[in-house]
């Protein structure tokens, strides 16, 4: 469907007045709207993960777990905590739980190894890491890098790997440390323009860069583009990027927050997986990259391709011959 100029003008203004009522001095933050969510709505389901439903308020509790952690590690206000965690629930633990205590999440690429890990590690200044043990291989590749950044490990459930020396498993903890949201004033100096996230380009010219998602860049993302898509709390996204993308751990995440709405986290795209998951869960949004759509127009044609309860896409990069093929 083409939309007229009119039509289109509209879903700028809707755009625009989401993402401008987010300023940098307002001192209303991210972690602030998950702990609304959790408030207002504690038994809707947040995430789904391996037919596992995680619902805000037991999302929050979990990040108030890895908060508390965090500031066991030393971790203050302002400071860094990298995480390097694939697509899973401990990836939201994470991030969240720094965020809570008014720190800066580094998420680390998943694949990174070597000296670009190295290199993501110190440009950070990270304090602490909290590292998957499917990326254990990877953190193994730059020697004394656990003297370097005090690291808690975190066991996956579906990989088994070595618990890299120097690292301390978060089993030994998780279960001691309060569930309780972490005090407010330990936010009060975050606003608007403050750092959530660093994400890191590919780094096509060098080693990559840190790029700075603020707070209110995070919150008017969500706000905008729910609004522009009509999303509502009965919507199911599906989550096929990776998270320590901003992509997916912004623009995707913000959006679901905003409208309330579930997330399917899948650990990676699979194209045979795809319509599978997409009727089974119900999903009604997913964001792409231009070679998702390729890859599923390549799939040999199904008598269902056309059931399914699909009804939005957001994304770039795709072509005008397979954007046809598509639809």
């Amino acid at each position: 469907m083409t939309l007229s100029r009119e039509q289109t003008q509209k879903k700028l203004d809707l755009l625009a007045s989401g993402v401008t009522k987010h300023v940098p001095e307002q001192t209303y933050t991210v972690p602030d709207r998950f702990e609304q969510c959790a408030r207002e709505c504690p038994g809707q389901t947040f995430l789904v993960y391996n037919d596992i439903k995680i619902s805000f308020a037991e999302l929050n509790i979990e990040a108030n777990r890895y908060a508390h952690l965090a500031m066991a590690y030393g971790v203050k206000p302002g400071d860094v905590g990298a995480v390097m965690i694939e697509n899973r629930p401990e990836f939201f633990y994470a991030w969240l739980g720094l965020s809570k205590i008014g720190a800066i999440a580094a998420l680390i690429n998943t694949q990174a190894r070597g000296r670009a890990l190295d290199h993501a590690i110190e440009e950070t200044g990270s304090k602490m890491l909290f590292l998957g043990d499917e990326c254990a291989p990877r953190f193994a590749s730059v020697e004394g890098l656990a003297e370097k950044v005090k690291t808690l490990y975190i066991s996956d459930g579906e990989l088994t790997a070595a618990v890299p020396p120097g690292t301390r498993s978060i089993d030994e903890f998780i279960g001691k440390v309060s569930g309780d949201n972490p005090p407010r004033s330990l936010r009060d100096d975050v606003v608007g323009e403050t750092p959530v996230f660093y994400v890191f380009t590919s780094g096509t010219t060098g080693l990559p860069k840190a790029a700075i998602i603020s707070h209110m860049r995070w919150l008017g993302v969500g706000d905008g583009w729910s609004a522009v898509l009509g999303m509502t709390s009965a919507d199911v996204f599906y989550c096929i990027l990776p998270l320590f993308h901003g992509a997916a751990g912004m623009s995707l995440v913000s959006n679901a927050l905003a409208s309330r709405a579930s997330i399917v986290v899948r650990r990676q795209f699979s194209a045979h997986n795809f319509w599978p998951d997409v009727r089974k869960y119900g999903v009604t949004i997913v964001q792409y990259v231009g070679e998702i759509c390729r890859y599923l127009v390549n799939l040999p044609a199904q008598e269902n391709d056309k059931v399914h309860p699909l009804v939005r896409m957001t994304g770039a990069g795709m072509t005008a011959e397979v954007w046809n093929n598509f639809v």
